[in-house]
């Protein structure tokens, strides 16, 4: 499809619901900033990412996902929308949405996930590059040095430092993010805890524990259980900080989450734990980086429960033993 760019004057931004499925699709926000840098967008998305759009200025109005809308609020909805006139509409999530709103330009509903392509194009199948897929309808190469988009604001980095000015400078600052949204890929706080005391005590690290309010149990039972002393920033930092906290570190070592994707957003070494999701589509982008998973061939089931292992999944199998190593590896 030809577009004229000239003409696009207001964009539709339809993206997902959690933060590290927003995160994911940063790169598809990032494009269309740079494709149409004059058009003014509106967005809707989950809660969790107004703390990443709000800070943009040419992001004009944040809407949010309402789960179960009746018929009469869809509707509704509908009508407020096509008010606005966009020229462009982009969806993420795959609805009848741009079609009623009647903009000019519009990504498809039948545009499937096309792997074939993929191949002839030597490109992973990554979650980021399924979702830039959707602008390809409207030419132009959006893989190419496709970025993520971080919400910094002035004032961060003086935090981030400050979090971590008064640490032994002389000792590598390794980041550890022990939740997850599902019990199904937090690998278990006490194989955390000894890899934390085996990471200070033999490589000689300063160890930082990450997390966000619903992470409190995880992280309070890995400090319970360590020997070294670590540094609790659970609940301490906005996105940004955060994002600059991993760029200053040597290494993350996290499941599968949503700091995960912001450790790739900033290219910080890292080391994913995954149990029963693909890492091929949401492992680690970052240019120094290892995945440590179970050796099962039932894996990856991306189920929300194991249907024939423990109730805590295949990931309680990782052994502290392969995620030192992974850790020694990349610390050098």
């Amino acid at each position: 499809m030809n577009i004229d760019k000239n003409s696009v004057k207001k964009i539709l931004f339809i993206t997902l619901s959690n933060l590290g499925d927003i995160i994911l699709t940063t790169p598809v926000f990032n494009e269309l900033l740079k494709e149409f840098p004059e058009a003014e967008i509106d967005i809707i998305t989950g809660k969790p990412g107004e703390e990443i759009f709000s800070l943009h200025p040419s992001v004009r109005n944040i809407m949010f996902h309402v789960k179960h809308k009746t018929l009469f609020q869809r509707i509704s909805q509908a009508f407020e929308l096509r008010r606005s006139k966009y020229n462009l509409v982009v969806d993420l999530k795959n609805s009848i949405l741009p079609y009623v709103l009647g903009a000019k330009y519009r990504t498809s509903l039948f545009q499937p996930f096309k792997k074939k392509y993929f191949y002839n194009k030597k490109l992973s199948s990554h979650k980021v590059n399924e979702h830039l897929y959707k602008l390809v309808t409207f030419g132009g190469n959006p893989f190419k040095g496709c970025t993520f988009f971080v919400p910094f604001i002035p004032g961060d980095e003086d935090i981030a430092n400050t979090l971590i000015g008064g640490e032994n400078d002389k000792c590598r600052n390794v980041i550890i993010n022990p939740g997850a949204k599902s019990h199904l890929k937090r690998w278990p706080a006490d194989k955390f805890a000894e890899l934390s005391d085996r990471l200070a005590g033999e490589l000689n690290c300063n160890i930082y524990i990450t997390g966000n309010k619903d992470d409190d149990e995880v992280v309070e039972a890995l400090i319970s259980k360590v020997q070294n002393p670590v540094v609790n920033f659970c609940g301490r930092t906005s996105l940004g900080v955060l994002a600059i906290l991993m760029s200053k570190s040597d290494l993350v070592i996290t499941n599968d989450s949503a700091p995960l994707h912001l450790a790739s957003s900033v290219n910080s070494p890292t080391i994913a734990i995954f149990g029963p999701t693909d890492e091929k589509k949401y492992g680690p982008l970052s240019e120094k980086r290892k995945v440590v998973n179970p050796n099962k061939k039932c894996r990856p089931c991306e189920k929300a429960l194991c249907s024939i292992g423990p109730d805590e999944g295949c990931i309680v199998e990782v052994s502290v033993e392969e995620v030192f190593d992974a850790a020694k590896e990349l610390l050098g």
